[in-house]
């Protein structure tokens, strides 16, 4: 997986404001606005349709599905611009980037022929809202391979391969658990390092879902949201006698 090339994310910015003399139109669906300009019915359906099987996917997944977070004002917004050239010009990104949110402020944006969105990046970015808005948009407890690792938990068409994880672990070069903590941003990694960081924090997260179950991890994640500490919210949730006693655990996991 490298969403190093296709993503860019906002954590808390403001919502933009889009200076432009042609006015944008609203289509509304349960749980999203979207504004478009020229988009056409088949590609707004196709839009809102998939992003109300994430919404649903997703907080099924994660066990959030009893908090209805996104009705009526609450919706989350998309904006989906006509071209590449205008959505770069609006928002700065690279030439690379398919679509960005701004997590804070339940902001997509995209534009009608961006590769890969409707498969990985919306799934993706929709994690991060989701799971922030469960455990807080400015919770310092929040590691950020913890919500990398729910973000990318959406994506299923993208591979994390255990067994070259495994064969990390094996020979001492993967990232331990205070490795993973101590990053907070993956602006200077290299590839192969973005690879690894993702990787493991799938698979963190995967373990405490699948292992666990999702009423615990719901659970986990309110402790997180009270407690603003990682250490704490996981001995309080899961059996671990604190982190090292967790990474342990986790290693098990992925070798047998």
């Amino acid at each position: 997986m490298k969403p190093l090339k296709i993503l860019f994310i906002f954590l808390f910015l403001p919502l933009v404001v889009f200076a432009d003399n042609q006015p944008w139109k609203v289509y509304k669906s349960t749980h999203f606005l979207i504004s478009y300009k020229s988009a056409k019915d088949s590609q707004l359906d196709a839009l809102a349709s998939k992003a109300e099987e994430y919404y649903n996917k997703i907080t099924e997944d994660l066990g959030f599905n009893r908090f209805d977070f996104w009705t009526w004002n609450n919706r989350a917004r998309i904006y989906l611009f006509d071209d590449q050239q205008e959505y770069m010009r609006v928002t700065g990104d690279p030439v690379w980037s398919a679509g960005e949110a701004q997590i804070g402020s339940k902001l997509i944006q995209t534009f009608i022929t961006a590769k890969g969105f409707l498969d990985d990046i919306l799934p993706h970015e929709m994690g991060h809202i989701i799971f922030r808005e469960m455990v807080g948009f400015n919770n310092s407890g929040v590691p950020l391979w913890l919500d990398e690792g729910v973000a990318c938990f959406q994506q299923e068409r993208v591979a994390f391969d255990k067994a070259h994880l495994a064969n990390k672990i094996r020979g001492g070069t993967s990232l331990s658990l205070n490795d993973l903590n101590r990053i907070v941003t993956m602006h200077s990694k290299t590839e192969t390092e973005a690879d690894l960081f993702y990787s493991e924090a799938y698979n963190l997260v995967k373990y405490l879902i699948t292992e666990f179950g999702k009423d615990r991890f719901v659970l986990f994640c309110q402790n997180l949201r009270d407690k603003k500490d990682l250490s704490r919210a996981l001995t309080m949730t899961y059996s671990f006698n604190g982190m090292a006693d967790f990474e342990s655990a986790w290693k098990k996991y992925i070798l047998k």
